[in-house]
Order: structure tokens, then C-alpha cells, then sequence
């Protein structure tokens, strides 16, 4: 970067500051003569801006506008031009008082300094400079170049740009989890840089910027990975970032390439053990190959337009799933329910999905069964079904279409929704909680952190605005009917 103190330092020039020496760090990107009284318009920022000041009237409240319209168009400095021939042979007050009230460099260029001069110094400079930045850059793609190679190619590239560049750079994976980081980046910044992918301003392919930081996606179509640098880079790390970036992705795509061939390995292992009547030592067998360890799996199926894309998709955002292609679905086994279903609603959103009972992995048929017999239900609600709720929300759905079994479940609950909204909700928890454990007051107490005389007085109470007895088997149906309705259709 060039700047106004740079141009003045030059001796061959034998400039002279007569005002604003405090703003001589302004960065000087290219030199301008005109003799406008007005010059904004033609001004684009950066410039030195030189004049003999012709046409200039030399009154203080002229010179501050003149002053003040180059500084509002950013100009790096203002130099007026003496001697023989010329308007002035020292600098007026008038323009000299200006400068220092509008805070911009003010130069003075002598007799035997031809304006040309200048401007071919400012350029040369320049020139110099941007080729020197250009060698830097290449002298770090060299050396990230050569680290590619290494055996662990993602540390290597790091530790290399951290070397040659201040820009922080943060690698996460497809689902935001810090990968890698530059040494010494600040942890704020990792935090933001894993978060940003997933801002609403973040594009979904390519690169992207976000606040202070760049976003590059890594893979075609389903980002692999992101690669987020800090955007306030210098011409040398710009120049070099595309390079990194590019190295990077080569070695998340290599990483792909040698998890597919195991991907794909579980994924017929899967199959076998998917198959009705498998012997408990063949399945604990090829559990074992594929390094499975958990007692119990739950089976997911999930209708897709894409299958192919989806079982991919699904296979990055869940550690230890076991996940295969079958016709026109994808079928997901995993130890944990709760991540699941997180990661089918995260990947699968709105498309039909069921998910099985927990079995062992000998009887994953049974548990993929299940699921694959929910698909309609699912289809009907719109939402995730588990095998858990399976037949009652099938039994629902039998009394009628969605109107009707809502209706239903109005008309049974009417007199809790005239309550007020907290003392509605309190009663309907309770009477939820009191039904599960079969009309137990002990076990309902302890569920609702409640004493049984409260959750007896709670069902008393609904007993009374609903008109049931709930100690008749039929009345406390039509309650727990009306319940799972409104779990299963809401509004």
C-alpha cells in the first residue's frame, strides 16, 4: 500500500507539508491533475489530487468548500503546485488554514518538480508494489502447494497460511462441527465461522459473505464442508485464497471418496441384516465387522424424490448411522431415537417418514417393517409417526377424516378450552399424565411433581366441567381418545 507519507519521504520529489500532517497514512491509489473548482464529480477516492489552484478564489470559506467536496469524494491529498509562471510561489493562508479545519493533507510541490513526476512516481510505486504482492502470493501458493501432499494435508494447509497470512480460516463440516482452525484464531470468531453456513444470508452453493466472513461451500450440490475465512484480507492473502481454499476441497473430496467405499460397506451389511430370520451369531458377526456396538436400533424410512441424495445427506448429519438406497426410500438405523429423528426432520422435512420400534440388530426387519407401515399415516399428519403411537394414531384416523376426529376431541374437551390458557394447560397435563399411569395418583404425582391430594382435586375438577366419571372405563376412553386427537391433528 502506498500512502501519502511515502510520496512525501521520496527526496527526488521534495515535497513539503504545510497542513493536515496528522492524515498523511492516507492510501494513495492513483494521481489526479485538475484545476476544477469543483472536482468531485470526477474524483473516485484515493487520488493526489494536485492543482496550481488557477481558478481557486484564495478566500478561507472557498477553500473549505473546495477542501471539503475533495474530502468527501475521499481524495488521499491535496498538492498545490508553486513557482515561476504559476499563481503562487508559497502556499496561501487562506488554503493552508482550510486544510487544517477540513483535516486533509495539504503538499506543497516545488519549481523543479514537474507534476508528470509525480504521477509517474505514484504509478512506478504502485506498479512496484502490486508486483511484489503478486510474487508474495505466488511464493505462498508455492508453499501450500507443496504441504498438499502431506499426510495430514488439512493441518499442513492451516499451519502454512497461518505462517504467511493474519486471515483467520475456519474448516467445519456439513453440519457446522469445527473440522480445523488456523493457530491462534480467536474463539469467538470459530464460533461465528461454524455458525455462519447456516446464516439466511449464506447462499447454498459456492461462496458467500456473511457479516465479516467468506463462505465457501466444498462439494456439488451437498456442501461437504465450509471453508470461512475472515474477509478482511490484504492483496497478498486475496490473492492466495483461492488457492487454499481450492486445496482444501481437494482434500475434503479425497476424505469423501475413501468414506463412500465405507459407506457403502455398512450399507450392505445393513441389507443383511435386514433380512427376515437372520441368526443371532451371524447378525452379533457382522455388528462387530462394522464396528456396531449398541444393543438396541431403531429403523427410520423415509419416502424421498431423491433417494440417492437423501441416504447421502443423511449419512454426513449422523455419526454411526447405518443407511441404504431401497427403491424409492431411504432406511436410516441408529442406537439413539432422539438423533433420529432430528436428523430425518433436519434432511427430510415434509416428506412422509416412519420410524419402527428399538430392536436388536438380529431383528431389524421387524423394526424397518414397522416403519415402512407408517409411511401413510405419515403421509396423512404431515409429520414424523413412531411405531410407538402407530396404532393409536391408525385408530383415529379410522373414525373419520382429520374435521371429524377433531371435532371429536372438541366436543369431549369443550368445557377446558372456556378455562383461562394456564389453567387449561395445568388441567389437561395432569389429566395426560394421570391417564399414562392408569388412573395411579402416586406415579401421577411424582410424573407432575405434584402431592396426590393436588392431582386428586385436578381430576376431581375435570371430572366436574366434563361430566365423566373417571372412574368408568368407557368415560376415561373418550378423554384419552380426545387427547391423543388433538396430539395427533392440530390445529
Amino acid at each position: 500500500m502506498i500512502t501519502v507519507a511515502d510520496v512525501v519521504a521520496d527526496p527526488a520529489l521534495n515535497l513539503q507539508v504545510v497542513a493536515g500532517a496528522e492524515e498523511l497514512g492516507r492510501r494513495v491509489t492513483s494521481a489526479h491533475v485538475s484545476e476544477l473548482t469543483s472536482p468531485g464529480d470526477w474524483l473516485r477516492g484515493g487520488e493526489l489530487l494536485m492543482t496550481v489552484g488557477l481558478l481557486l478564489p484564495m478566500t478561507v470559506p472557498q477553500c473549505r468548500a473546495y477542501l471539503s467536496e475533495c474530502a468527501e469524494a475521499g481524495v488521499a491529498g491535496v498538492a498545490l503546485g508553486l513557482g515561476h509562471g504559476l499563481p503562487y510561489r508559497e502556499c496561501p493562508d487562506a488554503l493552508r488554514q482550510a486544510a487544517g479545519e477540513v483535516g486533509v493533507p495539504l503538499l506543497t510541490v516545488p519549481d523543479e518538480t514537474p507534476f508528470i513526476a509525480v504521477t509517474k512516481w505514484v504509478f512506478e510505486s504502485i506498479a512496484a508494489q502490486e508486483r511484489h504482492d503478486l510474487q508474495t502470493a505466488m511464493e505462498i501458493n508455492r508453499t501450500l502447494t507443496a504441504v498438499a501432499t502431506n499426510a495430514a494435508p488439512l493441518a499442513a494447509l492451516l499451519s502454512a497460511w497461518s505462517a504467511s497470512s493474519a486471515t483467520p480460516c475456519v474448516v467445519c463440516d456439513s453440519r457446522g462441527r469445527l473440522m480445523a482452525a488456523t493457530a491462534g484464531a480467536d474463539p469467538s470468531f470459530v464460533e461465528r465461522a461454524c455458525r455462519a453456513p447456516f446464516d439466511p444470508r449464506a447462499s447454498p452453493g459456492g461462496w458467500s459473505m456473511v457479516g465479516d466472513v467468506e463462505v465457501h461451500a466444498v462439494g456439488a450440490g451437498i456442501p461437504l464442508a465450509y471453508v470461512v475465512l475472515g474477509a478482511d484480507m490484504d492483496v497478498t492473502s486475496r490473492n492466495s485464497s483461492t488457492v487454499l481454499v481450492s486445496l482444501i476441497a481437494l482434500d475434503v473430496e479425497r476424505r469423501n471418496l475413501s468414506d463412500q467405499t465405507e459407506w457403502r460397506r455398512r450399507g450392505q451389511v445393513f441389507t443383511q441384516l435386514l433380512r427376515p430370520g437372520i441368526k443371532h451369531e451371524r447378525a452379533q458377526h457382522l455388528s462387530a465387522s462394522i464396528g456396531l456396538t449398541g444393543g438396541y436400533y431403531q429403523v427410520a424410512v423415509v419416502a424421498a424424490e431423491d433417494p440417492e441424495a437423501l441416504a447421502f445427506r443423511v449419512h454426513l448429519g449422523l455419526d454411526g448411522a447405518l443407511v441404504r438406497v431401497h427403491g424409492a426410500t431411504v432406511e436410516v438405523a441408529h442406537t439413539d431415537l432422539a438423533a433420529l429423528t432430528e436428523a430425518v426432520a433436519a434432511h427430510a422435512q415434509g416428506r412422509p417418514a416412519g420410524i419402527g420400534a428399538a430392536t436388536a440388530p438380529e431383528t431389524l426387519a421387524v423394526s424397518a417393517m414397522q416403519a415402512r407401515s407408517l409411511l401413510p399415516i405419515s403421509e396423512q399428519l404431515g409429520r414424523i409417526v413412531t411405531a410407538s403411537e402407530g396404532e393409536t394414531v391408525s385408530l383415529l384416523l379410522s373414525l373419520g377424516p382429520p374435521e371429524v376426529v377433531r371435532g371429536f376431541a372438541d366436543a369431549v374437551l369443550a368445557p377446558l378450552d372456556h378455562l383461562d390458557p394456564r389453567d387449561r394447560l395445568e388441567l389437561l397435563r395432569t389429566l395426560d399424565q394421570w391417564l399414562r399411569v392408569n388412573g395411579a395418583w402416586d406415579p401421577a404425582a411424582q410424573r407432575l411433581s405434584l402431592h396426590r391430594n393436588t392431582v386428586r382435586n385436578r381430576i376431581d375438577r375435570i371430572a366436574a366441567l366434563t361430566g365423566r366419571r373417571l372412574d368408568d372405563g368407557d368415560d376415561r376412553m373418550e378423554l384419552w381418545l380426545a387427547l391423543k386427537a388433538r396430539a395427533a391433528l392440530p390445529r
